[in-house]
């Protein structure tokens, strides 16, 4: 048998353990979850908003940001191609873009994608979070 000193460290200490869980779940009731932004939310806060889709995931023009013009990049495969333009009001889809023309061809980089305009590289930047 324990001694009694013992036994109440150890009472002491699932109790404190059960009123820290009690305490962080008050302040915290419920879990946050993030999600990838969608086109809806980016239009929303800027229609002239620069960008296109690729499966699932949003690409942002990344010319006015410094460290995706920094980075050393090589240019991979070609991924895809702008089909359509957006046209307010319909379903944004898979190689739809706001601002690129059809045509428009998209390369691999990584999380950044380049995409080839008149002889000049664009880079874009995947909204992605978490």
């Amino acid at each position: 048998m324990l001694p009694e000193k013992t036994r109440n460290l150890i009472a002491l200490l699932i109790l404190t353990g059960c009123n820290q869980s009690k305490i962080n779940n008050s302040e915290h009731p419920a879990t946050e979850t993030t999600h990838n932004p969608t086109t809806k939310e980016i239009l929303t806060q800027n229609p002239n908003a620069d960008i296109f889709q690729h499966k699932g995931i949003i690409y942002t023009n990344a010319s006015n940001i410094e460290w995706v013009q920094q980075t050393e990049l090589t240019i991979g495969e070609i991924v895809g191609t702008i089909r359509k333009q957006y046209i307010d009001g319909i379903t944004f889809e898979n190689e739809m873009a706001t601002k690129l023309p059809v045509g428009a061809e998209i390369f691999e980089s990584g999380q950044i994608l380049i995409v080839n305009l008149d002889g000049r590289e664009i880079r874009y930047l995947g909204l992605i979070e978490g």
